[in-house]
Formats: structure tokens, sequence, C-alpha cells
């Protein structure tokens, strides 16, 4: 993978998109805890793909890093999004490894294979009908394959927001819709309901997990010890608090829900 080009010419989106990827990737000074909790999520992802070749689908890729990096592993990735310039800006940062970027709306458009992995990433928060994107991500699946959601933790300490249940009639948020970044969120999933979900979408073995306490995200004024000490501390914090059953769910900001396909 290499750098972005810049390009003062970019679209607004696209302009916001190259400064996350700086932040992320590229340019650890901007935001060190930016470029840590990125590179967290991308290690966890990753070491759910494995290193055995596997066909998978990334859902809403955004700038490709992920489905670069998975291709870059030896799979043979689908990089899927609806915009087509956040495709041509992945694109230009690729550089080796089976990848395919395609312009669809996964709800709504055929996609071509099928996958032993799908990745929907930070997407599911901006739906309002979750569990047809389930229902259509299983169809993807091949028998016995995963899907692999992550999203804000509505359990989080942190998290102001309502739950999905809280939303009642979701078809009077329908307009909120696909609202980007952060300040787009408009409800969080609790585990329970995302699990639910899951389970009545037909997969099994759906579980979840926790991830990114207060010493990988930064909050809580810990941003501040990322300027000062190194990855491999904050780690190591994140991973006990990690291992403590009664704060693990209120003290992790997102969440990771996995089920398999019936075989």
């Amino acid at each position: 993978m290499k750098p972005p080009k810049y390009d003062p010419n970019w679209p607004a989106d696209v302009m916001a998109l190259y400064n996350h990827d700086m932040d992320e990737i590229w340019d650890r000074s901007r935001a060190p805890h930016l470029w840590n909790q990125y590179h967290n999520q991308l290690d966890i992802y990753r070491k759910i793909a494995g290193p055995d070749r596997k066909r998978i689908l990334d859902v809403g890729c955004a700038q490709g890093t992920l489905a670069i990096l998975l291709a870059e592993d030896g799979h043979d990735v689908t990089a899927v999004d609806i915009r087509q310039q956040f495709l041509d800006y992945a694109a230009t940062r690729y550089t080796h490894g089976d990848i395919q970027f395609l312009r669809a709306n996964v709800l709504e458009d055929q996609i071509p294979g099928e996958f032993d992995l799908v990745f929907a990433n930070q997407i599911v928060e901006h739906l309002v009908y979750p569990e047809t994107m389930a229902k259509r991500l299983l169809e993807l699946l091949a028998p016995g394959g995963q899907l692999v959601m992550s999203t804000p933790n509505g359990k989080y300490l942190k998290n102001s927001l309502p739950s999905f249940a809280d939303l009642g009639d979701p078809a009077q948020w329908e307009h909120m819709q696909h609202t980007a970044d952060g300040d787009g969120h408009f409800y969080a999933y609790l585990p329970s309901e995302l699990v639910d979900i899951f389970k009545a979408s037909g997969l099994v073995n759906v579980s979840y997990s926790v991830f990114e306490t207060p010493f990988i995200s930064g909050h809580m004024k810990l941003r501040y010890l990322h300027n000062v000490l190194p990855y491999s501390l904050l780690s190591a914090g994140d991973k006990t608090l990690l291992s403590m059953p009664p704060l693990r769910d209120k003290a992790s900001h997102q969440l990771l829900v996995t089920g398999r396909k019936p075989t």
C-alpha cells in the first residue's frame, strides 16, 4: 500500500477521507490516539481473517485500507462501497494483492461470488433496518462462512446515545440513514440487540466481544498519554481492562459481533 497523492481539486467528502487516512495511517504525529485506535482495529480484523487464504468481502470499505491490507496478506478481496469517488481514492493506494473494487449497494445490487468472510465494519449504526442487512450478508456467505460487524458499543460508559430499541419505529428515522462519520451517529447498539439481530437473520454460533478501552481510544483525557507513552504500554493497559468481566463491557468503546452461515 502506498500513500495518497494530495489533490486540491478533490470534492469535500474525498478531502475528509484523505484527512482521516493521514491521521490513521500515514502521519502518526497528527493525532497519535487516532493512529493507535485505527491500528488496534486493523490488528483485530486481520487476526480474524487469519493466515489462510480466504474470499473476503469488505462492505463499506471507504478508503480501502483494510481491504488492501487483507489483499496484501494473501486473501482474495472484494472491496465494496456506494461511493465511486472513495473507490477511486482507494485504488490510487493499491500496490499488490488480489482485490476488486466494486461500486455497489449490497442491499440492492448483485455481488458476484460467495465469501468465506464478510466484514461490515462501522456501518450498521447508520442503518435503521439492520436485520435486512444481516440477512443480505448471510446470503453472500459460503456455507460455514463468517460475518463480522463492528459498531460503537451502546453499553460504553461514555455513550449518551439511545439504544436501537429506544428509537421506536425505524421508519421515522429513515432520513438519517447513511449519514457519515461519528457526527452522523444517532443511536448505538447494546450487545444483546445486535446478537439478537444476528440470530433472527439465521446466523448461528453468534457471539460478541468488545474492544478499545480508553487506553486505546484516548477518551477521558487519556489521549494525552498517547503523546508520551509507547503503544505497547497503552495496549497493556487496554488488555488489562478487557480481562476484567465486571468492567469490560462498560469500559469498551467498540462492539464486535460475529456469526456463521449454517453448513
